[in-house]
């Protein structure tokens, strides 16, 4: 029994010197986890934004607030506020349209802006194609100026052949509503408006066409250069716009606009 006994401790002590390396080279191998959230992430400006932080001046950051859509006011994260939309909502409001006033009705939208007392308005050019708006003898309208008695018929294009005959429409503005633009001999013709050049603010004019017949004031006359073509862009009111040549000065015009009464 002594002996078994002997052979048993014998044998327990072997099997732990044996499993004493693997155990050793179990406690070599390592596991690695994902990395822990970075729950509070820095806030150092040049982290951030790769600068250092100008003090007193402009930084950055400055310039990331995004513009503001049409009639979107601004909030207190913004600060200033940039638009804000004011509706009329009765009676009219006097706008300015570069210098030729008019009315806004009802509830037309107003972008007001806290560094001007301006009032900023955009409303659709008028326009009316010249299409079917020829008379049986080819014309497309009659302009009186009773101030110098010019009685004249209307024809199509800026040309030579029409101004022949009385004004000429200048066929890239509109025939009828919003602003005509029309054009004559100043003289050495037998259809020459070069008296316009005398015509006074708040004389009339009356156009008349299939559409009937519009009375307008005259707003500006003067001199223009010859490659000036503001005053024949469209416009929203409805007025007149007459150009002739000026004696001896080839590269200047005479222009008139008349608005609608």
């Amino acid at each position: 029994m002594k002996l078994n006994r002997n052979i048993a401790a014998a044998a327990l002590t072997l099997g732990l010197a044996l499993a004493m390396p693997l155990c050793a080279n179990a406690a070599d191998y390592t596991f690695k986890g994902a990395d822990a959230p970075e729950y509070y992430p820095s806030t150092s400006y040049e982290e951030l934004y790769g600068a250092r932080y100008n003090y007193g001046g402009r930084n950055i950051v400055d310039y990331q607030y995004p513009d503001l859509p049409y009639g979107i006011t601004s909030n207190t994260s913004v600060g200033v506020m940039e638009k804000a939309v004011l509706t009329v909502s009765g009676g009219s409001l006097a706008i300015d349209y570069g210098g030729v006033s008019g009315a806004v009705q009802n509830t037309t939208p107003i972008i007001l802006t806290p560094q001007t007392q301006t009032v900023t308005v955009y409303e659709k050019p008028a326009y009316t194609s010249v299409t079917d708006m020829k008379r049986s003898d080819g014309s497309i309208g009659t302009v009186k100026i009773p101030s110098f008695g010019i009685n004249m018929k209307v024809w199509e294009g800026e040309t030579d052949a029409s101004m022949a005959k009385g004004m000429a429409h200048y066929s890239s503005t509109s025939a009828w509503d919003g602003n005509v633009g029309l054009c004559g001999h100043n003289r050495g013709s037998a259809y020459s408006i070069g008296s316009i050049k005398d015509l006074n603010v708040g004389d009339t004019i009356t156009y008349t066409t299939v559409y009937g017949t519009r009375t307008y004031a005259v707003s500006y006359v003067g001199t223009i250069s010859s490659t000036d073509w503001s005053r024949l862009q469209a416009t929203a009111d409805n007025r007149i716009t007459i150009t002739t040549c000026l004696a001896n000065q080839p590269s200047k015009r005479v222009v008139v606009q008349a608005v609608e009464k």
